[in-house]
């Protein structure tokens, strides 16, 4: 099998799968809770599982709560005869993400790191054993022995099952087996499987996705005249909310702006910025962050925002193809509550530029008009 180490997967994107994972398991730990009637084993592992998926969910010390959350978890399933055994693979991903480098983008211990990637990547293994969890676990559904051998579905799955396994044996042709894996489990699920084994099956399934199989996105207007080939992003240089962004922004642009130039980042009210937008429109813009993309276009508020995390690709561009449905004013509400509200958060910061190493530091033109 090959190409495991080559994953698209980068700190912030492992983060959102981290948040995922720890809400799965927070679900889990309050249902039982809610359902232990007493019973003090039962009641003292959901506590224990409710208040170590707090520091899995916020990325503090992650590692080994999720060490100690796998046998917790476990023991949750063996006391409680309602929840399925084939929620084994919750507790076999909680090990995986315990095997995980610390420390990726978006997690609490990466917070205030000069470098906001910090070179973190996820090792071909942990990568292998994501898929591995979800191939094992979807074959043990589909192969068991209590159900129907002779039905068409049931032929039909098991066979999608042997081709899902096949598949995923070279890169190319991984996108179609996780297609097929996560068909197999709808497949399952409407035909008996418990609908609480999605809960064990869903985080694997998701790690085993290869955030890389989802390009960045290519500038619509890249042919255009404009602003000699290149992106540029104006941020409020005093607000914090806005450094965290560009942090977000420079951690997790791989692909520049889709044409292979890095999309370049100045303050609001900057000389880039009097050079690149002209007077008349600068007097109509909104309070906003601003990004002008190579072929002149302004966006602002939440089009920019959208059009950033396409441009990022991966898990980024699918959440920005997601968000699009949202109508756009309901969407610029939601950004001018943020705003509004983001100085009393986040605070003010006073440089322009975020900490950041060297050769970052040169994505940045912080010049001002005397």
């Amino acid at each position: 099998m090959s190409g495991w180490r080559d994953n698209g997967w980068s700190g912030g994107q492992y983060s959102l799968w981290r948040v995922l994972l720890s809400l799965f398991v927070l679900a889990l730990a309050i249902r039982q809770l809610a359902s232990s009637g007493g019973e003090f084993s039962t009641l003292a592992l959901a506590a224990t599982a409710l208040l170590l998926s707090i520091p899995l969910l916020g990325g503090w010390f992650d590692g080994p709560a999720a060490a100690l959350l796998a046998p917790v978890t476990a023991g949750l399933v063996v006391l409680d005869s309602d929840l399925p055994a084939s929620l084994w693979p919750l507790v076999a991903t909680l090990l995986l993400h315990a095997l995980a480098p610390s420390a990726p983008f978006g997690s609490k211990m990466a917070a205030g790191r000069v470098d906001p990637d910090g070179g973190w990547r996820l090792p071909g293994g942990l990568f292998l054993g994501g898929w591995m969890v979800l191939l094992v676990a979807t074959v043990l559904a589909a192969f068991d022995p209590a159900r129907d051998t002779t039905s068409w579905t049931s032929l039909a799955t098991r066979g999608g099952v042997v081709v899902t396994t096949l598949l995923a044996a070279t890169p190319r042709t991984r996108p179609l087996a996780w297609l097929l894996a996560g068909s197999t489990w709808a497949t399952l699920v409407l035909w008996g499987t418990p609908a609480w084994c999605l809960a064990g099956v869903i985080p694997a399934w998701f790690l085993a996705a290869d955030p890389g199989w989802i390009p960045a996105g290519k500038n619509r207007d890249a042919n255009e005249g404009g602003t000699a080939g290149r992106g540029w992003l104006f941020y409020d240089g005093g607000c914090g909310l806005c450094h965290r962004c560009v942090r977000l922004l420079l951690a997790e642009d791989r692909g520049g702006d889709g044409r292979g130039a890095p999309i370049r980042l100045a303050p609001l009210g900057g000389t880039a910025f009097n050079e690149v937008i002209e007077a008349e429109v600068r007097a109509g813009l909104p309070e906003s962050i601003v990004m002008v993309t190579p072929g002149g276009a302004i966006l602002c508020r939440s089009a920019a925002v959208l059009e950033i995390a396409r441009l990022l690709g991966g898990w980024w561009r699918l959440l920005a193809a997601a968000f699009r449905l949202v109508p756009r004013p309901l969407f610029d509400v939601g950004y001018r509550l943020v705003a509004a509200i983001r100085l009393r958060v986040f605070g003010r910061t006073a440089a322009a530029c975020p900490l950041l190493p060297p050769e970052l530091r040169e994505r940045f033109d912080l010049r001002y008009d005397e």
